[in-house]
């Protein structure tokens, strides 16, 4: 399939000329993703998603260029310090005042009940897609989703986030947050218009109608097709739903309007065809890390066209439902060990989850599949953050060894009875495609009774079911939603953390352990907890961690301006152009 795909690609691109730049005004840039949970904040938690709102919407805070820890100012007058009295002595007390004259982008004014209302609208919401737990953990004390019959109240939430007068917001956290001003630079932290929201007939702000918003379906708010009314620097002129976003400037934005009139993203399934836009100019540059690395050489043989690599704070790997709700799919086949499909429970057993690893390929996936443009990374204490070291354990390829977990798992069934069981990956990402393709030859090769399907998915499908408890396992990531270890432990880990909620995984000693690491201050303390805490699930296998990727960007020379922040979900457009040298 590689061999075709390249053929297939090197006839597209042989004997090109060089593209001329078109429409200097407006940028073109080509994705995969389709944009399935839409652009209301509260069910954005994905890079898709992510790339828009980080153009349309603005948090209070940012980051300077390209640099992932140093955080600057956005809609906030000055960063808050114990100092200069924004931050309280004990840590539980964030006071931010907004800068002056602020305006959203129909013109009217930005002031602090916007603030509480956007940060409270979140949590209120707490989406299962969404990414309302990140601002539950260190505002009510926990990232857990917020229940009519759960634990976290409305009385909560509302003294959590408040106002004195119409340019100061005050936030009080449960607990002191080591990352909780990084925590406030997300598109997650985002802030829009209440009374735009009210007048749509959304949550009103009040206690009384709270619960007929919470945990609605994703794309029941009319802003997960026009997103809200923001700040940011662009606005969605139009979405084709699953192929076409167009960002139009924001012409009454507070800083100087933004270079470029207009950007469209182009979601394209198919790497070929993603290809062929780039050799005729028709694409000024492609989202982040879209296309396979065995593309790479070819890709760089169209004249003009630079492709840059450089370090990024992302894991991915295997992910596995613990117990998978197989009431509305066919994914559990027969239901039972007799070869013919798996029981829900399958990998629960930890035999069964450490067979899997043991059979992986990793270095043949790194070396041909990523060309050598990532590193093995096995547990979420990953390279660039606090806790990383170099002498981290590490999954190694050894089929006997897999064989021998397989023997032990459910008493000698998964053995004697084999059992066929579906995988999945999102389409139009091929690397996730081959990945699998990998687990899928080592685990048939180990008994031939086993049976993988490797299966493709919509993006959106592949979030939806995930959090529905029903995928058995796919491959995918995890982008760091702020420069710490806390942003790969808890979501990879804890048992309110993204993927164990999808996965239906859950170990209290280690959520005392991860709560315990981002409480604490000191930063030797805080490495050795996240390097126990990266033992602890390197041993037990909730999921596999499998690679840590270099970022890969890649655009004609023309585009100017470019920032390749890991925060970002890809680009961040405002201070972008287009110019032939």
């Amino acid at each position: 399939m590689k061999k075709a795909l390249l053929l297939a690609v090197v006839a597209l691109t042989s004997g090109i000329a060089a593209a001329q730049m078109k429409n200097p005004d407006t940028l073109v840039s080509v994705s995969s993703g389709d944009w399935g949970t839409g652009f209301d904040p509260v069910y954005c938690y994905d890079t898709a998603c992510g790339n828009v709102l980080d153009n349309t919407v603005e948090s209070l805070f940012g980051y300077n260029g390209n640099d992932p820890k140093e955080i600057v100012p956005r809609l906030a007058a000055e960063l808050p310090t114990v100092e200069n009295g924004g931050i309280s002595e004990d840590g539980l007390t964030y006071t931010i005042k907004l800068r002056p004259n602020l305006t959203f982008s129909d013109g009217s004014p930005v002031t602090a009940a916007d603030v509480e209302y956007s940060f409270e609208r979140m949590m209120v919401y707490s989406t299962d897609v969404g990414p309302a737990g990140l601002l539950l953990e260190p505002l009510v004390g926990s990232a857990a989703l917020v229940r009519p019959d759960g634990d976290t109240s409305f009385a909560q939430i509302d003294k959590s986030v408040e106002t004195q007068g119409d340019d100061t917001v005050v936030f009080t956290l449960a607990k002191p947050f080591a990352p909780f001003l990084s925590e406030l630079a997300g598109y997650y932290s985002s802030v829009y218009s209440k009374a735009d929201a009210v007048s749509k007939s959304d949550w009103s702000g009040e206690e009384s109608d709270w619960q007929n918003f919470n945990n609605t379906p994703e794309g029941s708010t009319e802003y997960a097709t026009t997103g809200t009314l923001a700040t940011g620097p662009f606005t969605i002129e139009r979405y084709d739903v699953g192929s076409t976003v167009v960002l139009q400037r924001n012409d009454n934005y507070w800083r100087d309007p933004a270079q470029l009139s207009r950007v469209i993203l182009q979601s394209i399934p198919d790497d070929n065809t993603r290809v062929q836009l780039l050799s005729t100019g028709d694409a000024d540059m492609a989202t982040r890390d879209i296309f396979p690395q065995s593309l790479l050489p070819t890709i760089e043989k169209i004249p003009g066209v630079t492709i840059t690599q450089n370090a990024g704070l992302s894991l991915y790997g295997f992910f596995m439902t613990h117990d998978i709700d197989g009431s509305a799919t066919n994914y559990l086949g027969s239901g039972k060990l007799d070869g013919n499909g798996i029981p829900a429970d399958f990998f629960s057993d930890i035999d069964v989850r450490k067979g899997f690893a043991s059979a992986f390929d990793y270095k043949t996936f790194i070396a041909d599949v990523m060309q050598g443009a990532a590193e093995q990374q096995n547990t979420v204490a990953i390279k660039g953050l606090i806790g990383y070291t170099e002498e981290s354990p590490k999954y190694v390829t050894d089929p006997e060894q897999a064989a021998d977990h397989f023997r032990k798992a459910f008493g000698g069934q998964v053995w004697e009875n084999g059992f066929t069981l579906p995988t999945f990956f999102n389409s139009g990402n091929t690397t996730r495609q081959q990945g699998l393709q990998i687990l899928k030859q080592n685990i048939e090769q180990i008994n031939p009774k086993f049976k993988i399907e490797v299966r493709e998915l919509q993006f959106s499908q592949i979030l939806t079911q995930a959090a529905a408890h029903q995928l058995t396992l796919w491959m995918g990531g995890w982008g760091a939603d702020f420069a710490d270890p806390h942003s790969f432990a808890q979501p990879f880990l804890a048992t309110n953390g993204n993927y164990p909620q999808n996965m239906r995984f859950s170990d209290p000693a280690l959520d005392k352990m991860i709560d315990d690491a981002v409480l604490e201050t000191d930063p030797d303390a805080r490495a050795k907890l996240y390097q126990e805490i990266a033992q602890i699930g390197f041993d037990e296998v909730p999921e596999i961690a499998a690679y840590q990727p270099l970022q890969t960007f890649i655009q004609y020379d023309w585009v100017q301006g470019r920032v390749t922040n890991p925060m970002l979900s890809s680009d961040y457009f405002y201070g972008m152009s287009k110019a032939t040298n």
